[in-house]
């Protein structure tokens, strides 16, 4: 028997102590060459996710809510707040044990035994225990209604960044077009011997600075839309047009207001509350290891011994147990002192959470009438760079400007235009800001 057991023993051993540096990373190595041939399989066969190839902002938080990796994994949390409350009802529901065993020794003899044991008291601690785990799923809820907001978040931040570097290749292109119309102009009058080698050469330096600048746009869009694809959890390389456009859609909200509305629909103020409510109780909980605990408690077992006339012999036991800690080292003091210091910290927790909300909404309020004015000095500005380039070509066709003011007149009517999509850019992040501050990001999809 002892030789079975050490040779048992040992192989474990063997067993557990083979696993080397070596082996486990040349395992990986084959799992990491397994996930690239099942990526590219994805590809070949079209299954993964490819958006409609002109994309709204509608449409792209719906396929975030739908692929986005981040919110798919927090989603999981509701199923592991649905387990943690199957598993607070052991407090209340009966447990039942088979056990079976053969003995070798001084005494060789076999045993079987069924036992069936249900709470009848636990000072509170059973129903303490189903109500955290009930609040628990509650507070799931929260923190995934948090990611999906911080998803929406970042897809519109993503959506509206690919609408700006795509206005900003487009400003870019008309400025090239038009370089190169001057251009032309340039050289038809260099040919009736109006203009000079120096402007043409100045108005080919004004062709080639557009393009580059082009250039470098149109790489910013790649990975504007790339980024964007990403977040939403598709194939990055798909093509898409985006159906939208920067507008200019301003918000009328007094800071009062809006601190309603975060305190109302906030999720991280909700999980705050409900940390709160968690705590108070696992403090009812501590209270109740206090008082009796009391069991029915139901027994039936059988058991011979071989070396003997080999008969089972039965037993059944039935009895009503109390058992009462009376001192257990003040453990449960330490735990009870532990448990109100942390309700307190939740208790601190709620009002930091709710001064954040004060400052995010208060800043998001400053920003949005920042971008407010910036909008309307913008477009102001563009409006005054517009005319200027005209007056300027007109004035270089008749003979009054020079090359350099026509140059001067078309890279500040670029540059306004730029100007002008950032600041409504600027303006729709600073609305992004504001909804996120007050939880409502999710709302208009509620609505639909």
């Amino acid at each position: 028997m002892w030789g079975r057991v050490g040779v048992m023993g040992l192989w474990s051993a063997c067993v557990a102590g083979c696993l080397t540096r070596e082996a486990l990373y040349e395992d990986l190595r084959e799992t990491r060459d397994a996930a690239y041939e099942s990526w590219l399989r994805l590809r070949e066969d079209g299954e993964m996710p490819i958006p409609a190839e002109k994309l709204s902002l509608d449409e792209a938080v719906r396929i975030a809510l739908l692929y986005n990796k981040s919110l798919q994994a927090k989603i999981q949390e509701r199923e592991v707040a649905r387990g943690e409350l199957v598993a607070a009802y052991q407090l209340a529901l009966p447990r039942v044990d088979a056990a079976a065993s053969t003995a070798y020794g001084n005494r060789d003899a076999d045993s079987a035994n069924l036992s069936f044991r249900q709470p009848v008291f636990r000072g509170g601690g059973a129903t303490a225990g189903l109500r955290a785990a009930k609040l628990f799923a509650f507070w799931s809820d929260e923190s995934v209604r948090n990611t999906v907001q911080t998803v929406i978040k970042q897809v519109t931040a993503d959506y509206y960044g690919a609408l700006l570097a795509d206005n900003l290749c487009q400003v870019n292109r008309d400025a090239v077009v038009s370089a190169e119309a001057h251009l032309n102009d340039v050289r038809i009058k260099r040919v009736n011997g109006v203009a000079s080698k120096y402007d043409e050469l100045r108005a080919q330096v004004d062709v080639a600075n557009f393009r580059a600048e082009m250039i470098r746009q149109e790489n910013n869009l790649v990975l504007a839309k790339t980024g964007l694809l990403r977040t939403l959890g598709t194939a990055t390389d798909a093509p898409i047009r985006l159906a939208d456009e920067l507008r200019h859609e301003p918000i009328s909200t007094t800071l009062e207001q809006a601190i309603e509305t975060a305190y109302a629909n906030r999720p991280d103020l909700y999980m705050a509350e409900l940390n709160i409510r968690m705590q108070r109780e696992r403090v009812r909980a501590i209270r109740g290891s206090y008082l009796p605990e009391i069991d029915l408690a139901l027994s039936a077992g059988t058991d011979r011994a071989r070396d003997g006339d080999g008969e089972w012999a039965g037993t059944q036991r039935a009895a009503l147990e109390l058992t009462w800690p009376l001192f257990d080292g003040f453990g449960r003091e330490g735990q009870l002192i532990a448990a109100r210091a942390r309700l307190r910290q939740r208790e601190i927790e709620l009002k930091s959470v709710e001064e954040d909300v004060f400052l995010d909404v208060q800043q998001a309020l400053l920003n949005l009438k920042n971008a407010e004015e910036y909008v309307e000095s913008q477009r102001l500005n563009l409006q005054h760079a517009e005319e200027g380039l005209r007056l300027a070509m007109t004035g270089y066709r008749e003979g009054v400007n020079t090359e350099v003011e026509v140059v001067d007149a078309r890279s500040s009517l670029t540059e306004a235009r730029g100007n002008y999509y950032r600041a409504l850019y600027d303006h729709s992040m600073a609305r992004l800001a504001l909804q996120q501050a007050t939880g409502t990001l999710e709302k208009h999809l509620e609505q639909e």
